[in-house]
């Protein structure tokens, strides 16, 4: 019930804040364009309600049509010949006041009182130009706070932690969109009631309060807090309750000082104990997180503590400084305290903790370096125009001129050398690092051996990060696997959450922050993987064609985590790493694809010399063979022999697929159907035999179809068995077609298949042609097939010719029709005619 009452609590107040906020600057707004569009004196005064002398801040001359003119420090007496009180100087100055009019003021100057005018004029163009940049600045940050405050209590408002950053960001918006009010409330369109603005002027006071009772609650709870909570928050918040119920009360400045200690003291305070948490951090990721959001609100805070001390001291001290300036120290001041909550919100986050830090540090170096140049080249130019001219009576401005545009032109080189100095001093060990990878990967490029490649790249990294040992884990080609050293297989594929996040990034990523923020999920299997090699770091190698792989970088042999410097570094020479890797990748496939190639050809010439190479001679009949490979191994298949008792046994037929495991089957079925045929056995009983061995050696997906045929040339008889090939074509010589499709199924996909011999007779004159279906199926460019049809047209049309002209004829039609002479798959003819001699 506690918990849901501070829940409802909190939302309240960050509705109430975020609507007075936008009310605030709406006032604002109102205030800025009343002001750029009315006539008014640019001369600046410290107004007061009662007194009527009031003292000139600012003098500009073009106010004055006239002598005698105000000097600062002079005092106002009277406007119109009325008191320079605020009431009369703004009925005088109003919102209605045109440009063009002009105004008798009275004013002292060493206690001489004289006479001039004023003339009333619009706004000049560089305070018009500071007015909205201001508005512009303030709108962003008060937004900015605002909506980190958002953004974090809707990520995990249960946190207490979270709720107290929360509340953090919405009284710093508050705190500084009330401190920033330059303008006089009187050019506003609409009027906000004095107690309302003082309540949430309260409420943006207890930022330190929130500040301080944040680092009690980050980056763990504070055991100490937890044990005197009540206490803790009473001395936390009783401070500015008290101070803020006094302002309410009494608005008087003499609580501007008191309010000035309270701030520095919580705030200086919290920085205390933010430094405690950092250096009795128990993880790693603690330490990253305490040392991000020290990095990130040093200068801010400072700078703020600062920026109040000398507003309480002027203040009491009687000093102003001039209202531009003003703007200027205020716009400073918050544009360093706006990062505060975004360092806070990725601490929160537990993730990029190092590369945020590395960004910032990198900022800072870049603004310290530019922020030095710039005073130098100033100063050169100011003594080069004030003492070196004036020393040789030289007046013009052109050798100034022509000095600068020589500085400005040296400007960058400059910067870049410097920085390069700056980074050599503080960080010799990223320098020495790079050195080691640059001459590394230098010398890389020409490195073949992939071995020497990975040992050699973790010495350097072991010797630059003290890195106990790197693990490359790389993309299997054409594959969505990994594998890391000795081709052990690695649990990873394509479709992983770490991939999938590898491939979207080229920066390092700290493996124990990714998986504790949740941006990685890991399988067990994953984790227990990188367990056993200790991994700190995973660097992602990316080249343009997609992730080549990654690196598993263990943990330092020291004990100390990596730095923000490090893996900038390694991310910087990633793309290098990774391109070496995929060349010497590419290079070993090549060498691998060569002794493949090498071993196909040598599995071609063996398969060529497994076929027939001379068809015997046999009277009374014309044979002849034709077979093309679509690869360089086949799986069609083809035989010619003859028999002691002078029959011819002629046999095709096609494995299921290509390349070299279809080729080796198919060495297998002419072995055995000419091992069976020298027994003497019957051709069923021959298919029989090697159904059974097919199905009974070769894994399921490869079957056979197959055709074979015994053809007795005295008596003219044919015996065959068609084992679920395309039945052979017998063209009569008086024209008619016979298809020899007796048999039974596919060799090798039932056990103990029973198999039928079909006869038929062969005349004088008869063809029979044999064929394989990358002969029927070969396609056109409109996936039309040739067609069975089309091999009966050819040989009902062509009766004249022999068996060596036919196979030509039929493979050229199938060459016209396919549009080329390389198929799909293999090719296979086997056509024999009987002739009278």
């Amino acid at each position: 019930m506690i918990k849901r009452f501070i829940l409802i609590l909190t939302l309240i107040i960050m509705i109430l804040a975020a609507g007075f906020c936008g009310l605030h600057l709406a006032r604002e707004y109102t205030k800025i364009y009343k002001i750029t569009h009315i006539g008014d004196m640019w001369s600046f005064i410290r107004i007061a309600a009662v007194t009527s002398y009031v003292p000139f801040m600012e003098i500009d001359p073009d106010d004055f049509p006239h002598p005698p003119y105000p000097e600062q420090g002079d005092l106002l007496v009277a406007i119109e010949g009325r008191p320079a009180t605020e009431e009369n100087y703004f009925n005088t100055f109003s919102t209605d006041t045109p440009a063009g009019n002009t105004i008798e003021i009275m004013f002292m100057h060493d206690n001489v009182i004289y006479t001039t005018e004023i003339v009333t004029r619009t706004i000049p163009g560089p305070l018009k130009f500071q007015i909205w940049l201001m508005f512009v600045l303030l709108s962003l940050i008060v937004t900015g706070l605002i909506i980190t405050g958002i953004w974090g209590f809707a990520r995990k408002s249960t946190s207490t932690a979270v709720r107290t950053l929360t509340l953090f960001c919405f009284s710093l918006a508050l705190e500084v969109a009330l401190s920033s009010e330059i303008i006089a409330p009187v050019y506003a369109a609409f009027q906000l009631p004095v107690w309302l603005i003082t309540c949430f002027a309260v409420l943006g006071m207890s930022s330190s309060s929130f500040w301080l009772k944040l680092h009690l609650l980050f980056p763990k709870r504070n055991r100490v807090y937890d044990r005197h909570k009540i206490l803790f928050n009473i001395a936390i918040f009783l401070p500015v309750l008290v101070l803020g119920s006094l302002t309410v009360l009494d608005a008087s400045p003499i609580y501007v000082l008191p309010i000035t200690i309270y701030h520095t003291l919580f705030l200086a305070a919290g920085f205390i104990l933010l430094i405690r948490n950092f250096r009795r951090a128990e993880s790693f990721i603690e330490k990253r997180q305490t040392r991000l959001v020290l990095h990130g609100s040093f200068i801010g805070i400072a700078v703020y503590i600062l920026f109040s001390w000398f507003k309480s001291l002027s203040n009491g001290m009687n000093i102003q400084l001039p209202v531009q300036t003003q703007m200027l120290i205020s716009n400073i001041t918050f544009l360093f305290l706006l990062p505060i909550p975004v360092f806070f919100i990725y601490a929160f986050q537990k993730y990029k903790l190092l590369e945020v830090e590395g960004k910032l540090k990198r900022g800072t170096r870049f603004l310290a370096v530019n922020f030095i140049l710039l005073i130098l080249f100033f100063g050169m130019l100011y003594l080069f125009g004030e003492f070196v001219l004036k020393a040789v009576g030289i007046n013009s401005q052109t050798p100034t001129l022509v000095l600068g545009l020589g500085l400005a032109l040296s400007f960058m080189p400059t910067q870049r050398r410097l920085r390069s100095r700056v980074e050599e001093y503080f960080y010799p060990e990223r320098s020495r690092l790079r050195n080691l990878l640059k001459d590394f990967l230098a010398s890389s490029m020409v490195r073949t051996e992939e071995g020497s490649f990975w040992k050699n790249l973790q010495e350097k990294l072991a010797e630059g990060l003290t890195a106990e040992k790197i693990f490359p884990v790389l993309r299997i080609s054409d594959e969505s696997g990994f594998v890391a050293e000795n081709d052990e297989p690695a649990p990873f594929s394509s479709s992983d959450n770490l991939i999938e996040r590898l491939m979207c990034r080229e920066n390092s990523i700290l493996l124990d922050e990714a998986v504790e923020s949740g941006k990685i999920l890991l399988t067990e299997e994953q984790t227990e993987w990188f367990l056993e090699r200790k991994c700190a770091v995973i660097l992602p190698l990316t080249v343009k064609s997609g992730l080549v792989g990654f690196l598993v970088i263990s943990c330092k042999t020291n004990g100390e985590d990596f730095t923000a410097e490090e893996l900038e570094l390694l991310g910087n020479f990633s793309a290098q790493i990774a391109l070496v890797a995929e060349n010497i990748q590419l290079l070993k496939e090549r060498i691998e694809k060569q002794k493949l190639e090498e071993q196909m050809r040598m599995a071609r010439d063996i398969q060529k010399g497994i076929l027939p190479e001379n068809i015997p001679y046999v009277n009374g009949l014309e044979i002849e063979p034709l077979i093309r490979f679509c690869l360089d191994v086949a799986g069609d298949y083809y035989d010619v022999m003859t028999l002691s008792d002078g029959r011819v046994v002629l046999a095709v037929g096609d494995v299921a697929g290509k390349g070299v495991g279809p080729a080796l089957l198919m060495a297998n079925l002419q072995a055995s159907l000419r091992t069976t045929q020298k027994l003497g056995v019957s051709l069923a009983e021959s298919a029989e035999k090697i159904n059974t061995l097919i199905y009974d050696n070769t894994p399921p997906e490869l079957f056979i179809t197959f055709f074979m045929a015994s053809i007795d040339p005295v008596t003219g008889s044919i015996s065959y068995v068609n084992a679920g090939h395309n039945p052979p074509i017998l063209i009569r010589s008086d024209g008619m077609v016979e298809r020899l499709s007796k048999g039974g199924l596919l060799l090798g996909v039932v056990r103990n298949a029973e198999y039928t011999e079909g006869n038929t007779d062969f005349k004088i004159g008869d063809t029979l042609l044999m064929f394989t279906d990358g002969v029927s199926e070969a396609m056109n460019t409109d996936e039309e097939e040739f067609g069975e049809d089309r091999i009966i047209s050819i040989m009902s049309d062509n009766p004249e010719m022999n068996p060596e002209e036919l196979l030509r004829k039929i493979e050229s039609s199938v060459k016209e029709f396919h549009g080329s002479s390389r198929y799909s798959d293999d090719f296979t003819l086997l056509a024999v005619r009987r002739t009278d001699r």
